[in-house]
């Protein structure tokens, strides 16, 4: 083979070869982006016909014995043999002068070497040193400055990503949106919040312009940015925008709670709503949420039917606050007999008596004065009453209907003993009283009667 082919097609080979690990370097990194249409290595020339016998035939810039080091360099490179990638060019490097190009190219892939040893600081010297060189044109400096700026990022020194992102963007024109995103993210890291948005907006703006991708994390990045600085109509317009996008369930409750935070009561319910009707609310406590914005609303009924088939699904959690919330549901929509038993399902649960004195009340409302007085003496059984003498009085109210004159008034007279219902409590012993003596007025008249007319008939 004519030698001078043979080289330009080992060049050529060569060039692929180290544009895919310098691709390689690009992905791995957190934010990794194309840089240019032209972000590629420099490639190399034929060699002229005249030098193509010549030991120092010249490709690129890069004499023929430098370019068969890096041949070898990158061949150990390809089979993990780091270390001894780095001992050919470290020979190199000490016993050749070497061009500015073939320089340039040595750092590069120095470069390369460190960043798949994960020695990222070695990588970012390396680099640093390609771009000391003399003859660095525009398009590899510009590149190799957004590989710095990603190299920074990797050992989270935000602050140097963030000067060279800036550079870097003051000299290429016409940037993608993506390193706008990586210089907002630099600044989200160092709490530098305001810093963020004009940034991750501008980006956005390209996107748009460019008839391109806007990507879910920039909308997170910049929702972030401004619930850090407390602006929640922005917060709230970015959430509206990702539920319609990416209608998760996080969106939609947190959407529901800046709704809530700006006084929009009914698209605060709307939103968890609108969670509920996807399927997207599976736990206990999204379930009574929901419920309680639906009461707020005064949609009692929907509230109710919605526990009871949290209950049925094996949702909802069967304890005393939720039964307790499913009743008074039931009350708020008028549906007074379905109210009590998840009412009595709680106070069954409850240690104290208070929930008994509520099912006695409700029970007294239905005229289930007997089931009444049970609740009442469970709930003073229980204790831990706030008003001892409520649950006294509801006692006192369902004895007398159901005629326990003598058991009603020694109720009314322990509830008494409150301040707050003394007088009333009075009153009631004195009615009473008064029926006991109506009561006992009829009866003699009608023993009267009843004498009377066997004496008639004994005549």
């Amino acid at each position: 083979m004519n030698p001078a082919i043979g080289m330009i097609i080992l060049a050529q080979n060569f060039r692929l070869r180290l544009y895919r690990w310098y691709a390689l370097l690009g992905a791995a990194l957190l934010l990794a982006v194309p840089l240019t249409d032209n972000s590629s290595w420099p490639g190399l020339a034929h060699a002229q016909d005249e030098q193509e016998q010549q030991e120092t035939t010249k490709v690129s810039g890069i004499s023929e014995r430098v370019y068969r080091k890096f041949a070898e360099a990158q061949e150990l490179m390809e089979a993990d043999d780091y270390l001894g990638a780095v001992e050919v060019l470290d020979e190199l490097k000490a016993k050749r002068k070497l061009s500015s190009t073939e320089t340039i190219q040595l750092y590069r892939i120095y470069g390369v070497i460190y960043f798949n040893q994960e020695r990222y600081k070695d990588a970012i010297r390396a680099f640093e040193s390609l771009l000391e060189q003399e003859d660095v044109n525009e398009r590899d400096r510009n590149d190799t400055l957004f590989t710095l700026a990603q190299l920074h990022f990797q050992i989270e020194d935000w602050k140097g990503a963030i000067k060279i992102l800036k550079d870097w963007l003051a000299a290429v024109e016409n940037p993608p949106s993506q390193p706008f995103i990586m210089l907002g993210s630099a600044y989200y890291q160092i709490d530098q919040y305001k810093n963020v948005i004009a940034p991750v907006e501008r980006a956005i703006e390209i996107a748009r312009q460019r008839d391109k991708e806007v990507k879910e994390r920039w909308w997170l990045l910049l929702r972030a940015a401004y619930y850090e600085i407390n602006n929640i109509p922005k917060v709230t317009e970015i959430l509206e925008i990702l539920v319609v996008n990416w209608p998760k369930k996080e969106y939609w409750t947190m959407l529901s709670g800046m709704y809530g935070e700006l006084d929009r009561e009914q698209r605060q319910l709307g939103a968890y709503e609108s969670a509920y009707d996807q399927g997207l609310l599976i736990k206990s406590a999204e379930i009574v949420t929901l419920a309680q914005l639906l009461m707020q609303a005064e949609a009692g009924y929907k509230a109710a039917r919605i526990i009871d088939k949290g209950f049925s699904d094996g949702i909802v959690e069967e304890n005393e606050t939720n039964y307790r919330l499913l009743s008074q549901a039931w009350q708020m929509a008028a549906e007074y007999e379905k109210a009590i038993e998840p009412l009595k399902q709680a106070a069954k649960i409850s240690d104290e008596g208070e929930l008994d004195v509520r099912l006695a009340n409700s029970y007294l409302n239905l005229d289930r004065y007997e089931d009444c007085i049970a609740a009442s003496r469970s709930g003073l059984k229980k204790g831990g009453l706030k008003r001892t003498a409520i649950a006294q009085e509801l006692l006192g109210m369902c004895l007398f209907e159901t005629d326990k004159f003598e058991d009603s008034k020694k109720a009314f007279k322990q509830a008494a003993k409150d301040k707050k219902i003394k007088k009333r409590a009075r009153n009631w012993i004195k009615f009473i009283e008064s029926e006991q003596a109506r009561i006992a007025h009829i009866n003699d008249a009608i023993k009267q009667a009843r004498l009377a007319r066997d004496l008639a008939r004994n005549r």
